[in-house]
């Protein structure tokens, strides 16, 4: 009789974490560079006025990634005076939609529930988008303690980083 494919990745006992997987905060990007005067320069009274015109609404619960895809003259009072009226989104950081994604995933990884890992054989896969090495040694950082091992990579092909000594008898 024919068993079918067997995945054996779920028979080791390995846990695979993908690190663009683990926020469910939506993220969206906000580019402010029509609101500049010439597309080079914010005019306050200009600039105040675009922000106003804004729907806040669509920016509700979700991370946002404020950027100016341009090379303009930004001062830094801007990005607050932005960030002062989308108080209903989740939070809002500079640095566009990257920023944004790489924020929600350090905000899953502080709120990981580390009962799920404690003594067990974690990967943090690596050929998925991971979000950079911040992001692969806050994982790490918030991992070790409690894990048996924990590797990168794929399940067929991982680097061990770090293996949990053995007991003293």
């Amino acid at each position: 009789m024919e068993e079918g494919i067997v995945n054996l990745v779920d028979k080791s006992g390995l846990v695979q974490i993908e690190l663009d997987t683990v926020s469910s905060i939506k993220c969206v990007e906000l580019d402010f560079t029509d609101w500049l005067w010439l597309g080079v320069v914010v005019k306050e009274k200009e600039f105040r006025a675009s922000i106003k015109a804004l729907d806040i609404e669509m920016y509700a619960g979700l991370g946002v990634g404020l950027t100016c895809s341009e090379e303009a003259i930004v001062p830094d009072w801007a990005w607050m005076l932005i960030s002062s009226k989308l108080e209903n989104a989740d939070f809002i950081v500079v640095g566009g939609i990257e920023a944004a994604e790489a924020e929600a995933t350090k905000r899953a990884i502080s709120n990981l529930n580390l009962d799920e890992y404690v003594d067990k054989r974690i990967v943090i896969k690596g050929c998925s988008n991971s979000g950079g090495a911040d992001l692969l040694l806050k994982i790490q950082q918030k991992l070790q303690p409690v894990v048996k091992s924990l590797m990168f990579g794929e399940a067929c092909s991982t680097v061990p980083v770090y293996k949990k000594p053995a007991a003293k008898r």
